[in-house]
């Protein structure tokens, strides 16, 4: 079996990510290890960042970093992350919470494949395509 979780980069800013996407999709935090606790050799003012975390909200999952000190950190609209919802009280609720200070890309819409969908860019720079499916 395989799966496949994805692995943010969020430049100096996983605390308060996590945070956001605690409440945004009712999650929790389930590790976190700073740089502090690795042999990764970091200046004192980077010690408390996050070097890996891994987040879990019911079947969502993904991990974590503030990445490396000295790399860079370049966004794009290449890659997006789905939801599949059941529930369309859940997936007006998530979008309420993702786009705080993001950006629609998409406004809700009923697709060819009788869903409807709503993008979002968030305030982290990760696209999210939340897809109310109709049973």
């Amino acid at each position: 079996m395989k799966t496949l979780v994805a692995y943010f980069t969020i430049k100096g800013r996983t605390e308060e990510a996590l945070e956001f996407y605690e409440e945004s999709f009712n999650g929790k935090t389930t590790f976190v290890q700073r740089f502090s606790e690795t042999p990764y050799q970091v200046s004192d003012s980077y010690k408390n960042k996050i070097a890996h975390a891994e987040f879990k909200a019911e079947n969502i999952h993904f991990y974590i970093s503030d990445g490396f000190e000295k790399e860079d950190v370049n966004y794009g609209n290449g890659i997006g992350i789905t939801i599949n919802f059941d529930n369309p009280v859940e997936h007006k609720s998530v979008f309420e919470k993702l786009k705080v200070d993001g950006n629609i890309t998409s406004d809700f819409f009923e697709t060819t494949i009788e869903t409807n969908l709503v993008c979002v860019l968030d305030k982290f720079g990760i696209h999210w395509y939340l897809n109310y499916i109709k049973v």
